[in-house]
């Protein structure tokens, strides 16, 4: 009767550690995500087929820079090894499912000491030698039964693993191909701009020259030709602030495509000062649960919950008994000549069992753990959705002010090369002097140069329009 008893209290603690373990963590199951049934910035046009999306620019020179910088860049380096590391992983925890053998073999000889073991016997069995020979030779086999699927857990957590490394690959690529592009639109800029000042330099300077020469004749006052001075100098102290903005923009440019800073960039050689700056259609950003395969970040959020997810199995698995299959076959002899044949032939085969049973307390902290970790998981996949579309509505909202800026001052451009036809037409009548006709050209570059950087501004918006969706 007691016998009994102690039975069934031993049944009633490991019945319900038992059915904890075998009710494992439950297929995987997609969560409720925190997506808007639709965008209210974003272009809801549907998504066509992904291609390169710098290719819209149709920007030779930008093709080239990308196609340097996805082939040469550190950062992209970095994430290809991490993949390869990962889809190692990946493979280790597969096969470790699969039975495993191996050879083995070893000869030895060896002098035995006559002061120890069994080389003590030589001082009375004279024909004892103290020099031994030993040979083993053989094949020995072994299987993990992967009774709980502990196994099979690891192995789907890896293999998540692999496909967040890929994701990560993809995450880094979009990031190096956008600043690429970004730092290409703003050198083009600042290139434009100097361009730019340094005419409206010379314009200038042929002004302050024509007051100069008035005053000189007492036909105006010193105020004006110390106006026409101040604004030449503060065209010229602007000069040097233009020129850094090039080479800053050109040696991030050399760094994002794995060059050093200063290096002559071959890509950049055709373009010119006075072509117009790239301008692309506005992509279409199809509905919000498109996002969700279409951004590489959250496709690592989703890998990293679903890895998480198998790792509270393979904790699980932990309350039950592993079992496990070896043998062995061989031979082993002290006679070097005889190794081989039948009478020194080894044959060994084993079951084992390992079971956690007093260490429960330890598994449930494991899978607790592991609980905690889906949870973590989870929480960083719906911020990332979140993070996302605020990413696609902003980015939006950025490119519908710019566009909006641009037309403004392409309005006020085209106002501005208006009156200065007029200017000039007048000035060729003989109604206004030269001067008047050089400060209606400057006015014209003053607008030009706002014209670029609404052009850039636009070009830029746009790259973070393809950024935001995912490219």
């Amino acid at each position: 009767m007691m016998r009994t008893t102690a039975k069934a209290r031993t049944l009633a603690v490991l019945l319900p550690l038992l059915l904890a373990g075998c009710a494992g963590a439950g297929d995987y199951r997609p969560p409720q995500l925190p997506v808007p049934p639709a965008w209210t910035a974003a272009n809801a046009a549907p998504r066509s087929a992904p291609t390169p999306w710098w290719h819209d620019f149709a920007d030779p020179a930008l093709d080239q820079l990308i196609a340097a910088g996805l082939a040469d860049n550190p950062d992209v380096a970095g994430a290809l090894a991490r993949l390869d590391q990962a889809r190692a992983v990946a493979r280790q925890t597969r096969a470790a499912q699969l039975p495993s053998a191996q050879a083995q073999g070893t000869i030895a000889r060896q002098r035995q000491s006559v002061e120890s073991g069994l080389g003590r016997l030589t001082r009375y069995v004279p024909t004892l030698s103290r020099v031994q020979n030993q040979g083993d030779i053989g094949i020995s086999a072994g299987w993990d039964i992967d009774f709980a699927g502990g196994l099979a857990a690891q192995a789907r957590g890896s293999s998540a693993d692999a496909v967040a490394a890929r994701a990560g690959v993809d995450v880094t690529r979009l990031a190096i191909t956008a600043e690429i592009a970004d730092a290409y639109m703003t050198w083009r800029n600042a290139r434009a701009d100097h361009a730019l000042l340094l005419h409206e330099r010379d314009l200038i300077a042929q002004q302050a020259q024509i007051v100069a020469a008035r005053v000189a004749r007492g036909d105006a006052a010193q105020r004006d030709s110390d106006d026409a001075d101040e604004l030449r100098d503060a065209i010229t102290a602007a000069l040097p602030d233009s020129q850094a903005a090039i080479a800053t923009a050109q040696h991030r440019l050399a760094i994002l495509t794995g060059r050093p800073a200063g290096a002559t960039l071959p890509e950049l050689a055709a373009v010119t000062d006075i072509a117009p700056l790239p301008v692309a259609a506005e992509p279409a950003a199809g509905t919000p649960a498109d996002l969700l395969r279409a951004r590489p970040d959250l496709v690592v959020a989703e890998a990293r919950l679903r890895g998480s997810h198998a790792r509270i199995g393979a904790a699980l698995s932990e309350y039950w008994p592993k079992f496990s299959l070896s043998g062995l076959f061989g031979f082993s002899s002290n006679d070097l000549s005889l190794l081989g044949t039948g009478g020194a032939n080894v044959i060994t085969g084993a079951v084992g069992l390992r079971w956690r049973l007093f260490d429960f307390g330890r598994v449930d902290g494991e899978v607790a753990q592991a609980r905690g970790a889906e949870r973590e998981a989870l929480a960083a996949y719906r911020g990332a959705v979140l993070s996302a579309g605020a990413d696609v509505e902003n980015a939006f909202v950025a490119l519908a002010a710019a566009r909006a800026t641009l037309s403004a001052r392409v309005a006020a451009d085209a106002a501005a090369a208006a009156a200065l036809d007029r200017i000039r037409a007048s000035q060729h009548a003989g109604d206004i002097s030269r001067i008047e006709l050089v400060a209606g050209e400057t006015r014209r570059i003053d607008s030009a140069r706002a014209l670029v950087a609404a052009r850039t501004g636009l070009a830029r918006a746009l790259i973070g329009c393809h950024r935001a969706l995912g490219g």
